[in-house]
C-alpha cells in the first residue's frame, strides 16, 4: 500500500473510532462513497480493533490476584479433612496453603499443607507434593518437622505434618542473618 493511501486509511480509521460503533458504517460510506476498497480496509481494521479491545481486559497480575482471593474464599477452615479439623490458615504461597488443624483421633495440633485450588487438577503439582512428603519423611532431625500422612480428599492433595509453634522462616530472616 502506498504511503498516501495508508495515510487516508489511518485518518478514516481514527475518525471512525471517535464515533459510536453503531454509526461507523454510515460514516465510512459517506467518507468514501466511490472507494469500496478503502472502506473495506478501514472496516477490517475496525473489526480487528474490536476483537483486540477485549483481548486482555485486565492485567495478568490482577487476574492472578483475583484467583488467589477466590481460592481463599473457598476456605477449608472449620471443615474436617480425614481425621483433622481445620482451625486456621497459617500461611500461603504459590505452591501451597498451610493450615493449623486438630488431630481428632490423637488430640494434637498438626499442620496441613494443601496444593492451592488452582493447582488441584495439575498432576505434576500433585506428584511434586507427594515427592516433597516422601523426602521429608525420610529425614529425622530436630529442625525438620515430621510427616504424619499424605492424602487426597475432595479433589485436593495434602500433607499432614508436625505442627511447630513459632515464627515463619520468612519473618525470622527479615530480622537479620541466621548464625
Amino acid at each position: 500500500m502506498k504511503p498516501d493511501r495508508w495515510q487516508k486509511v489511518a485518518e478514516l480509521y481514527h475518525a471512525a473510532l471517535k464515533r459510536p460503533a453503531e454509526s461507523r458504517a454510515d460514516f465510512l460510506r459517506a467518507a468514501c462513497p466511490d472507494d469500496e476498497e478503502l472502506c473495506g480496509e478501514v472496516e477490517s481494521l475496525l473489526a480487528l480493533q474490536s476483537k483486540a479491545e477485549n483481548f486482555i481486559e485486565k492485567p495478568a497480575l490482577e487476574i492472578a490476584a483475583k484467583a488467589v482471593a477466590e481460592d481463599h474464599l473457598e476456605s477449608v477452615i472449620g471443615q474436617q479433612i480425614s481425621n483433622y479439623k481445620i482451625v486456621a490458615l497459617l500461611g500461603q504461597g504459590g505452591m501451597g496453603e498451610v493450615y493449623l488443624a486438630q488431630d481428632m483421633k490423637l488430640g494434637r495440633k498438626v499442620a496441613i499443607k494443601f496444593l492451592p485450588q488452582c493447582l488441584a487438577a495439575d498432576e505434576r503439582a500433585r506428584k511434586r507434593l507427594i515427592r516433597e512428603a516422601q523426602a521429608a519423611a525420610k529425614l529425622e532431625h530436630p529442625n525438620i518437622c515430621g510427616i504424619h500422612e499424605v492424602g487426597e480428599e475432595n479433589g485436593r492433595s495434602f500433607i499432614v505434618m508436625q505442627y511447630i509453634e513459632g515464627e515463619t522462616l520468612d519473618i525470622r530472616i527479615k530480622r537479620g542473618p541466621l548464625e
